[in-house]
């Protein structure tokens, strides 16, 4: 599945999985001045990998000038900068490797028989499936700090402390990773589309199956030839403050006059799903987590308390949740979430609130 990549991008993020099944927090993505920075808030359903649930962290990359990348909201016209979903593969324990140049430089200097050196560094990987489909920040280089005090007040930062990558080194003795990294070029222009496959001469033997490169930046490259092709046979860009009206006065109308539809109208075969019981404990959380994400791909988030199980999520949501008139089909595709929560439907949550 092709992803939205932001990794290049990335500035700081902050993630919090202190409670079960959340992921909450923010990422500043880079913009042409510290005023135009993006921030995107996380509100995500489920818990990251093992080294990080549980844990509040935050990251960055480590060599501040390592992207000239910016993130243009007018070459990313349908992000929504409020991502709710469920959570993929997110860890802050492997390597990537690396290049000290340009994907273009590499070659050439490849080529010339002189490939320049890689390297690894630690690999921070953060997966989720929202409105914009699967989502990918991967940083090669992260840093990444643990939180050992959460901040109390505005003003008060909290403690934070490395967070040590156990993962074993691909590498033992430290130094050239064997052989070279396989690169594909990708070129878009007005006549099409133009793919041509490289790798450099191993005479080493191929990288360890299972390490994961840097992202490719030749992908992101054409991601952003496309929209800015796009943008120029649709005219997009101009009168954004516009639509931004708009898109205001269309929920304003949609929540005083239109009337809600079962979200079982607009996702796919739900009625098909197999039941819970039908199910072991993996199988429920996977199918929980691809009917999360097609709720997200229409504005709907799941909010789940503590007493629920995945299990739990999965029946209320097929039994309960999903056939009632939950959402407002017009404002699919816009910037608003309709949040459905856990503890309504929670005995134990009732109990607790009970004088």
């Amino acid at each position: 599945m092709m992803a939205l990549r932001l990794g290049e991008y990335v500035v700081y993020g902050e993630l919090y999985n202190t409670r079960n099944y959340a992921t909450h927090g923010v990422m500043v993505l880079r913009g042409e001045t510290a005023d135009e920075e993006t921030v995107v808030r996380l509100d995500l359903t489920g818990n990251c990998g093992p080294d990080l649930q549980g844990k509040a962290f935050r990251f960055w990359p480590e060599e501040a000038d390592a992207s000239d990348a910016v993130f243009n909201l007018d070459e990313h016209a349908a992000f929504q900068s409020g991502q709710i979903g469920p959570t993929g593969t997110m860890t802050a324990q492997g390597w990537a490797r690396t290049m000290p140049c340009r994907v273009e430089e590499y070659m050439r200097r490849a080529k010339l028989g002189e490939p320049p050196p890689t390297e690894w560094k630690r690999r921070l990987y953060l997966e989720w499936y929202g409105q914009n489909g699967r989502v990918v920040v991967e940083l090669a280089g992260a840093v990444v700090e643990e939180c050992t005090r959460i901040p109390e007040e505005a003003e008060d930062e909290g403690d934070w402390q490395p967070q040590p990558n156990v993962a074993p080194l691909p590498d033992a003795a430290g130094g050239q990773p064997a052989g070279g990294p396989g690169i594909t070029m990708v070129r878009c222009d007005e006549d099409g589309v133009e793919i041509e496959d490289w790798s450099p001469s191993d005479s080493h033997g191929a990288a360890e199956d299972g390490i994961e490169s840097i992202p490719d930046a030749l992908q992101r490259a054409l991601d952003r030839e496309a929209a800015a092709l796009d943008r120029t046979i649709r005219g997009a860009g101009e009168g954004d403050d516009e639509d931004d009206i708009h898109e205001h006065e269309l929920m304003d109308h949609c929540i005083d006059h239109d009337e809600q539809c079962p979200a079982t109208s607009l996702l796919d075969n739900v009625d098909k799903l197999p039941r819970p019981e039908t199910l072991n404990d993996e199988q429920v959380e996977g199918q929980l987590e691809a009917l999360l994400a097609q709720m997200a791909v229409i504005g709907m988030a799941l909010d789940v308390c503590e007493h629920f199980t995945p299990r739990d999520c999965y029946r209320l949501l097929l039994d309960t949740i999903l056939p009632e008139p939950n959402v407002y089909e017009r404002l699919i595709g816009t910037g608003w979430v309709q949040h459905v929560m856990t503890h309504e439907y929670c005995p134990k949550c009732d109990a607790e609130v009970e004088p």
